[in-house]
Formats: structure tokens, C-alpha cells, sequence
């Protein structure tokens, strides 16, 4: 039994929010407080119902709070809708149950009419008295079968099945109490106990958890002290116990006075074979491993030494350990601990980690260790995972995450997550975006159609695809610090207009990742890009080329200054990072920077020119080879001969004209050189320049997000501050 599709409607976060087409291994990735947690709840919650009522409708469910409505209007119900995937053997025997009851409808649950899926929806209704109950169970689901109710209840009629059960279960209560009292008071003991039996302290601390609610302790005392005998008091709890299993068995059985809807009709009990189903479903194991978790210690060293002890268990102990060193690394062992147990009939036991005690080794190792030997001991079938990236490090995040795809092999797993790792993985079907709005929004990623469209040599992470509203490509990682560090300075938040970067390795590369496929896809996606260039020796031209290529899908930005790095020659702020870097042996006044800054300028007028030289005679010349392929009747070697030729006389003519290239790009650059030359020079080397007066040198790795660290607000260029804000609009 696996669980096929959850709806949640008015639960928490949840106004109405869908896990759609759930497979073997689910990752719901998100913000904070996005409502993943909220989803994995649900199908806990749906499957503790089954497991604490054991009925149809119970009184005071575990959803009962004014915060589990959505924002606290409990004017309707909360419906949890579960469409359940069972094995054939489940289905055959869930028909058979149905058959048995009424053999009027063998017919129509023949064949393969009604599927393999089950859909079971639970109400809880917030009223004077609060009331949880299976309101519809019915065949089929979202596979296109044609659903086919089997079971359904009004509010109405969960009240009267609550009232039943709710008295049913009082007798079953007082019951188990009485015949605790036969096992616990025993005939020798009959005098003191009959001496003490008005005080409901010392029947609890005899009776122990099983004692019953101090009515029912009450109402055990004057039994006690009403009978002249321990014999005749035995009596009375063997016939109380015999009248309470009769009044138990009546209110289950009782008729209720709002009917309910079952396969052939209303009627005015429920069926034996939902009652059968409610079994067959509270059977299936469900292990919620929540954000909040126990630290790992001596119910884990327990088990283990159990394990270590007991007969045959050595071949399950030496997996769980092979599991362990496989994925973290380590080995563990358990021993027994000359400290007493602070838990009844436990083994008192310590956990080692490469022979320390495991609280002793870091909180990674530990939040592993607490997956994996929850999953190891329970082998449930649907295991709950909150959050299992805490406290790792990205290599065990990947471990982590392969183990969990193994796990699903053999059970459905559910896991909520911050970490793009665990969408980066690959090979993931069901991954669900959990976004905030007023409510909670379920997206299911088309991971497939990401893997198709994005060329897999260009490198591009799935989580950038999918987490972010807005791509901006930039060519280097310095090139995303300084744009960050900017926005920071400004103001601007690129986290919560969900921003996120991709570098390119260069303006070369702009033709891979503006692919048409690309860009369809994250337009498909709603996903805003744009592509932050450097401006080197590109013209209005070259951008209107750039603009061309990504067809209007995108968007290019080209920076009006050379590169990035020019943006940082502020004389301010670069006066206080030389002195904070040569640490006071160097405290040049701005002016002195600015001075700097020019002189290097001029001297650096020759490679401006050189730049622009070399873009325009650079470029590359390709021998075509569409001629060659489409040459008809001509030979192969006389069509390549041809493009090789036409390649060569296109170098002959550019070589030709170098001198008279050279004087246009002299003029061109010194046309603009006393307004613009600290923008047009290669940054880096400006810095570098400037950095040598001072008797430091440039590090455009440690010292460029360090000085844009260091710059002011108003210190930043005003067209740097207009890109940035730009980004976000």
C-alpha cells in the first residue's frame, strides 16, 4: 500500500494543495515556513487516524487545534484526501471483504473496472464536540478510472459513530482497568490493599499506566471496600468485566440514526468490510522522522547490543554496520554501560563511533547515523524524512541522498528540503516546489523536460532551473560577488525576488547557454533571464547581434564600463582598502588615488588600442563546410580545396588591412579617452597599476568583492545601482 496522490484542503498552510502522481521517492525542496512540513503532517496524520481510532469516527482526533485550520476558520471542515495504491493481493481482498457482505455485487467487482486505487477522504469538524471520521471511501482516483463509492458519511452520522465508539471505547477502558486489578492486587496483599483502597494515588502507582482515569480508580475503591472478601471481590470484577465486554460489543454494533452509504445502500450500521479496510490500512508502517529529532544514544546502543546478543541476529547487525561504514565512513559498535538504564527492562548500553562514544562526534555524523538506524530498525513502509541535510556537509548530503534512493527501492519515501543538492543528484521523477502565497502552492517539476532541454556539457544545476523566479548569467563567480555585495550595499534583495546566478566561464560561451531550448524551457517555467555581459570592445552593433540571438526570450545586459572591475574605482573607498591592506604603511589621500588612477590610465592607452584592434581583426575565419557536404557531382577534394582557399584570402585581406585598422581604432578609443578612459581600460590591470603605487598588487580573486565590500552606497556608480535594481523589476 503506497500512497498515489494527497490533497490537503484547509489543513494548516493548506488551503486546497496537491502531491500529485507520488512515486517511490519524493523531494519537496522550498523555502522556510513554505509548508513542506505541512504535507509530510498530512499523510502522517492521515495514517495515525487509522492507527489511534481503529474506527470510522472518533471524538477529539489529533486535528483538533484552532491552528490546524487554515488561518484559523473552522467554520468547515479539514479534509485530508488520500488516494491509496494497493498491491493486487490488497485489492483482491478488500473485494473479497466486500463480496462476503453482499454477494449481490460480486458482478460488479469483477474484471479490471475498478483499478488498483482507493481513495479515502477524512473530515474533521471543529464543533462542540470534535469529531474526525472517514467521510468517503471509494474505488478509483486520478488514473482516469471512473470512481466508485464504496463508503460515505455525513457529518451527522460521524457524530452518532462517534458517540458509539466514544462508549465503546469508556468500556473497554474501565475493562483493561479491572483486569489489570486481577493481575496487580494479588490475594496475600488483599488486607493492605483494602485499608488504602479510598486513596486513587496509591491504585495508580499500583495499577501503573493502565489505572484508568480517577473516576474509573474511584469506582475500583468502593469495590474494594464494599466486598468482605479478596474472592468475592475477584467476582464482581469477573462479572463487571463479562457486562462491560457485552455494553462494549452493543455500542459497536449499535444502530445510528443517520445512515450511512455503503456499496448497495444507506444503512444503519457500518460495514464488516470497512471495518476490515480501517485494519488493513492502521497495519501499514509509517516512520516520521521530524525536523525536531531525539539525539542518537542509548535506545539506538540497545538495539544494537540486542541485536549483538541474540540468536541469529548477527547477520541483520553486520548489514546495518556495512550500511553505515559504506556511506559515512565509520564503523559502530555497541556495549553495555556500567550506568543503569533510565528505561524499564532496557539493556543499559552505549553507542560507539570509531571507538568513541557517540555523543562525543560531530552533529553530521550523528544526524546521519539517526536516518539511517531509524530506517534500518523500523523498515517501514513509508518513511517521512524532515530536513535530512541538517548539519551535513555536501558530500554526505549526496551519500545521504543516494541511500535515500536505495531506501526507496523498498519503501516510499517523502522529504522535505532546503538543499539543492538533493534535486542536483539526478535521476528524480516526483520533485515538488513548495512555494508560500496566501497558502501554501504544490508545483511538480518536469525534471524529465529540464533534462532534454538543458544540454548536460553546459553544467547548469537542475535547482537553478527550478528553485529561482530570475536567472542572471554573468561570465565569472567574481562577477555574481560583486553584483551580491552591490545589491547588499543598495539594498536590494535578490533572495527575496528569488534571484539566482549561473556563470557562464565567459562571453564565449553566451551561444551554449542561450540556446533556444534553454530559453524555452525557463520561459515555459515563467523564469525571467538575463544575461550580464562585460562590455570589452563590443559596439551597438555586437549587442543588437546579442540581443538577436536570444530572439526576445531573454534579455542582454551589456555594462556600459569595460568589466566589472571598473566599477570599483571609486578613489574613497579604494584610499581606505590600501591602507586597511598594507595594514597602515600605506595612507594615500583619494586625491592621490585619483591621481593614480589617471596616470595608469595613460599608460595603459596602448592595450585600450590593442583590445580594439584584436576584436576586429580576430575574429574567427572558418573554411565552410555546408560546400563541401552539398557539392553535387564535384569531387570532395576540389570542393574542401575551395573553402580552404576563400578561408585564406579573407586572412590575406585582413592582414592587408591591419595599418589602416589600427588608425581607425586610435581614433575611435582617443576620441573618447579624456571622458571615458578609466571606463575602457582592462579594469584588473588598473587596479593593478594603481595598487603598485602604493606598493601592493592586485588580486582580482581576494581583493575585487573586498573592496565592493568596502564601498558606500553613494559610492556606487549610478549605472551599477540602475542595473542592479533592474535585476529585480
Amino acid at each position: 500500500m503506497r500512497v498515489a496522490t494527497l490533497q490537503g484542503i484547509r489543513f494548516r498552510s493548506l488551503r486546497d494543495a496537491t502531491l500529485e502522481d507520488c512515486g517511490n521517492l519524493n523531494v519537496l525542496i522550498g523555502k522556510n515556513n513554505s509548508g513542506k512540513s505541512n504535507l509530510l503532517s498530512a499523510i502522517r496524520l492521515f495514517f495515525d487516524f487509522f492507527q489511534t481510532s481503529g474506527a470510522v469516527a472518533t471524538i477529539s482526533p489529533e486535528i483538533s487545534r484552532q491552528t490546524d485550520w487554515h488561518a484559523k476558520d473552522s467554520t468547515e471542515s479539514i479534509e485530508l484526501r488520500v488516494t491509496l495504491e494497493l498491491s493486487n493481493d490488497e485489492l483482491q481482498s478488500l473485494v473479497e471483504s466486500i463480496s462476503a457482505e453482499m454477494p449481490q455485487v460480486r458482478n460488479a467487482l469483477s474484471g479490471d473496472k475498478l483499478g488498483n486505487l482507493v481513495t479515502v477522504v477524512l473530515s474533521f469538524l471543529r464543533t462542540e464536540m470534535q469529531v474526525g471520521y472517514i467521510s468517503r471511501i471509494s474505488f478509483g482516483g486520478d488514473d482516469g478510472v471512473e470512481e466508485t463509492v464504496i463508503f460515505a458519511v455525513s457529518p451527522e452520522s460521524a457524530l452518532d459513530i462517534a458517540n458509539n465508539f466514544s462508549k465503546a471505547k469508556n468500556y473497554a477502558q474501565e475493562k483493561n482497568a479491572l483486569e489489570r486489578v486481577l493481575i496487580r492486587f494479588p490475594a496475600e496483599e488483599w488486607r493492605m490493599i483494602s485499608e488504602r483502597a479510598n486513596s486513587t494515588a496509591f491504585l495508580r502507582s499500583v495499577l501503573g499506566s493502565g489505572a484508568g482515569d480517577s473516576t474509573e480508580l474511584r469506582r475500583i475503591g468502593r469495590m474494594i471496600q464494599e466486598a468482605t472478601s479478596y474472592s468475592e471481590f475477584a467476582d464482581q470484577c469477573r462479572d463487571r468485566i463479562n457486562g462491560l465486554e457485552q455494553q462494549r460489543e452493543l455500542a459497536m454494533a449499535a444502530e445510528i440514526s443517520h445512515p450511512v452509504t455503503t456499496f448497495s445502500g444507506d444503512s444503519a450500521t457500518v460495514p464488516d468490510y470497512v471495518t476490515d479496510f480501517v485494519r488493513r490500512v492502521a497495519h501499514t508502517s509509517v516512520h516520521h522522522l521530524s525536523e525536531q529529532r531525539k539525539p542518537i544514544g542509548e535506545v539506538e546502543a540497545s538495539r544494537i547490543l540486542k541485536l549483538k546478543t541474540s540468536r541469529g541476529q548477527g547477520s541483520v547487525l553486520q548489514e546495518i554496520q556495512h550500511v553505515v561504514s559504506s556511506l559515512l565512513g565509520v564503523e559502530i559498535d555497541a556495549f553495555s554501560s556500567d550506568t543503569p538504564s533510565a528505561r524499564a527492562g532496557a539493556l543499559s548500553a552505549e553507542l560507539d563511533v570509531d571507538e568513541f562514544l557517540v555523543q562525543v562526534n560531530g552533529s553530521g555524523i550523528r544526524e546521519a547515523l539517526r536516518l539511517i538506524l531509524d530506517y534500518e530498525f523500523e523498515r517501514p513502509e513509508i518513511l517521512l524524512v524532515e530536513e535530512p541535510e541538517v548539519h551535513l556537509h555536501p558530500a554526505l548530503e549526496t551519500a545521504l541522498m543516494q541511500y535515500l534512493k536505495n531506501v526507496s527501492l523498498h519503501s516510499q519515501v517523502f522529504l522535505t528540503t532546503h538543499s539543492t543538492n538533493f534535486l542536483d543528484v539526478g535521476s528524480l521523477e516526483n520533485v515538488y516546489l513548495i512555494r508560500k502565497e496566501a497558502e501554501t502552492v504544490v508545483q511538480r517539476l518536469d525534471v524529465a523536460g529540464a533534462e532534454e532541454a538543458i544540454p548536460e556539457e553546459l553544467g547548469l544545476r537542475l535547482s537553478s532551473l527550478f528553485m529561482f523566479d530570475r536567472l542572471v548569467f554573468v561570465e565569472g563567480p567574481s562577477d555574481e560577488q560583486l553584483l551580491r555585495t552591490f545589491a547588499d550595499t543598495l539594498n536590494v534583495n535578490f533572495g527575496q525576488a528569488s534571484l539566482g546566478f549561473v556563470t557562464t566561464g565567459g562571453a564565449r560561451n553566451f551561444t551554449h547557454y542561450a540556446t533556444a531550448a534553454t530559453l524555452s524551457f525557463l520561459r515555459k517555467r515563467n523564469v525571467r533571464t538575463v544575461f550580464v555581459l562585460d562590455r570589452d570592445e563590443r559596439n551597438l552593433k555586437d549587442l543588437e547581434d546579442l540581443q538577436n540571438r536570444v530572439g526576445g526570450v531573454s534579455e542582454v545586459q551589456l555594462l556600459q564600463r569595460r568589466e566589472l572591475e571598473n566599477y570599483l574605482l571609486n578613489p574613497s573607498a579604494l584610499s581606505r582598502f590600501i591602507q586597511n591592506k598594507s595594514n597602515g604603511l600605506s595612507s594615500p589621500t583619494p586625491e592621490e588615488v585619483e591621481a593614480a588612477i589617471s596616470e595608469v590610465c595613460d599608460e595603459l592607452l596602448p592595450i585600450a588600442i590593442e583590445r580594439r584592434i584584436l576584436k576586429r581583426v580576430c575574429r574567427p575565419v572558418i573554411p565552410d563546410r555546408r560546400p563541401v557536404i552539398d557539392r553535387g557531382d564535384r569531387g570532395f577534394d576540389e570542393a574542401l580545396e575551395e573553402q580552404l582557399k576563400l578561408a585564406l584570402e579573407k586572412i590575406s585581406a585582413l592582414s592587408s588591412e591591419v595599418e589602416k585598422i589600427r588608425e581607425e581604432c586610435t581614433e575611435e578609443v582617443q576620441a573618447d579617452w579624456g571622458l571615458r578612459k578609466s571606463e575602457m581600460v582592462p579594469g584588473d590591470d588598473l587596479l593593478d597599476g594603481v595598487f603598485q603605487r602604493f606598493g601592493l598588487r592586485f588580486s582580482k580573486r581576494q581583493d575585487a568583492l573586498r573592496i565592493a565590500q568596502e564601498m558606500e552606497k553613494s559610492e556606487i556608480p549610478a549605472e551599477m545601482a540602475e542595473l542592479v535594481r533592474r535585476l529585480i523589476s
